[in-house]
């Protein structure tokens, strides 16, 4: 069985021995953990401890450091521009993005975006969080400030990719170098217009396959083929 990971932002260690509180805490009791087993605790910006849980308490977990690591970043940078959609669907993006190997998510209002962000943003952080948890991830990708599709267009980067179900060439021949910024459309796709602005901003359009793809099913599959393409 996989170790339990923690993620606590700061790392603040006295007499060997490392406080669990809230949310984490809250989580180490549904997963059942017990005295005596190890557990590894992270700060999201690659330094990694490995724990044994001394004390289980009602408000908090304490444990006792074993070693430390420090994990060195992703080569890659993986920049999502992701249209904002119904609530459960972007969040299932932003999750398997995230388990996927995404490093920075930007919530993109495109024009047929159909929702908004209200006050969800200690929501998507846990989720981002926990999917960090879930698949080893030992730096939280950025989760930036919800900004319009002509914005995004500014985020500089040497590989810039729209994906889009019209005109979409071949991602191995977008692809150039990392970082790499792509955007994935609303549920009600792309504007004629957006395209047209995309291209002529630099971006390259490209296709996933001869299907139609939900917007959060796309978010999942274009950031496992950037990431292959990039590690080819």
């Amino acid at each position: 069985m996989a170790i339990k990971s923690v993620y606590i932002a700061d790392l603040a260690v006295k007499d060997n021995l490392i406080s669990i509180r809230d949310e984490e805490h809250r989580h180490l009791s549904v997963a059942r953990a017990e005295v005596g087993e190890e557990i590894e605790i992270f700060d999201g910006r690659g330094e990694v401890l490995t724990a044994i849980i001394a004390v289980i308490e009602r408000r908090e977990t304490h444990a006792h450091i074993t070693g430390k690591r420090h994990v060195t970043a992703d080569a890659h940078e993986l920049i999502l521009g992701q249209s904002l959609i119904r609530h459960a669907a972007f969040e299932f993006a932003l999750e398997k993005a995230v388990e996927a190997g995404v490093t920075r998510i930007i919530p993109l209002i495109a024009g047929r975006s159909n929702a908004k962000d209200v006050g969800r943003r200690e929501r998507w952080h846990r989720i981002i969080v926990e999917a960090a948890k879930q698949s080893k991830r030992y730096y939280l990708p950025v989760l930036d400030e919800p900004r319009s599709f002509s914005k995004v267009l500014e985020v500089k980067a040497p590989t810039r990719i729209v994906f889009s179900e019209k005109n979409g060439s071949a991602l191995k021949d977008a692809i150039k170098q990392s970082p790499v910024l792509y955007m994935i459309g609303p549920e009600g796709g792309w504007t004629d217009e957006e395209l047209v602005f995309a291209q002529q901003r630099g971006f390259a359009l490209v296709g996933l396959g001869a299907t139609i793809l939900k917007a959060e099913t796309a978010a999942v599959v274009a950031t496992a083929l950037v990431r292959y393409e990039l590690d080819r």
